[in-house]
């Protein structure tokens, strides 16, 4: 009995924490940006891993370690997070993971762009959802910084 109740938490811990994946909304980012060339760029506050990744995996920019050779400065700040209520995690523990749960999660991703002097602040509400399943298990695109940069990538395109 004791073997059975601990595969049964095991399993359960299992599928919290290894099946999920990420998807990006809207859908239809794939449209914006594939026209427009990247803009060299020094990053002020690299000591922000996850936010210079994404900026990094937006296209959006190439970063270079010379500031003189930059066309433009970024000065980034730490990304935002609102809560997202593990409720759903529920329905997907009862049913061993056989159900998709969607977990919506928004962040705030804000930098400067600075160009000859003259800051231009820029502030993007990222809404990437977070998929509980347990077939995600065998999906191995698992990079959350990816989708954030496509997304970065498509609301820059459009503020424009």
């Amino acid at each position: 009995m004791r073997l059975l109740k601990f595969l049964f938490v095991v399993s359960l811990l299992w599928n919290c924490y290894s099946c999920y994946s990420y998807r990006v909304l809207p859908t239809h980012y794939e449209e914006y940006g594939k026209e427009i060339t990247t803009i060299d760029a020094f990053v002020i506050g690299d000591s922000l891993k996850q936010e210079l990744k994404i900026i990094k995996a937006s296209g959006l920019f190439n970063v270079m370690s010379d500031s003189t050779e930059a066309n433009v400065v970024l000065k980034l700040y730490p990304l935002k997070r609102t809560p997202v209520c593990g409720q759903p995690l529920t329905l997907s523990m009862i049913t061993l993971g056989q159900v998709p749960v969607y977990m919506p999660d928004y962040y705030q991703f804000k930098f400067d762009e600075i160009r000859n002097n003259e800051v231009t602040e820029k502030e993007f509400t990222l809404q990437i959802t977070q998929r509980v399943w347990f077939w995600d298990m065998f999906v191995f695109n698992k990079k959350f910084d990816e989708k954030a940069g496509l997304l970065l990538k498509k609301e820059y395109y459009q503020s424009q």
